[in-house]
């Protein structure tokens, strides 16, 4: 099945935007709060938040590795939103305290911040081995057919 050559390319914006959001929820809300400890209940997140991200990542992260596989046939990409899903889900359970951790505040943090830094790099990667790909077939950017 091949997807409109747009869908493939938007999950990945997609994919970007959702690991850099989740990355400054993570890095640079705390600092505001540590540095404004006044304006903390109006900058807080909602309980939900963190889930509702997991659950938009998901898809686009497959559509995008799955249309990238097809096309440069490289499972690197794939690996890294594994593994970089696999650690925004221990943030999310670090978080709700699914899980026995220490300090748990630091465990969602450290945890959601490298998953967001892994997918996001995943989708970057992904995109660029596509582009390469088709550049190299003679292909314009996101057409599936092959060159005339």
């Amino acid at each position: 099945m091949c997807l409109p050559a747009a869908r493939p390319r938007l999950a990945d914006l997609l994919g970007i935007s959702l690991s850099l959001t989740c990355l400054a929820h993570c890095l640079a809300l705390p600092l505001l709060i540590l540095l404004a400890p006044a304006l903390s209940r109006w900058i807080a997140t909602p309980e939900w938040a963190h889930g509702a991200i997991l659950l938009l990542a998901l898809p686009a992260a497959l559509i995008a590795m799955t249309d990238g596989w097809r096309r440069h046939a490289r499972l690197s990409p794939a690996a890294f939103a594994g593994v970089g899903l696999t650690l925004l889900a221990g943030g999310l359970a670090a978080h709700e305290g699914w899980v026995a951790v220490a300090d748990r505040a630091a465990a969602d943090r450290l945890l959601t911040s490298l998953g967001a830094l892994a997918l996001a790099s995943a989708h970057v990667v992904n995109w660029r081995l596509r582009h390469r790909g088709d550049a190299a077939l003679g292909r314009s950017p996101g057409r599936h057919n092959s060159p005339p």
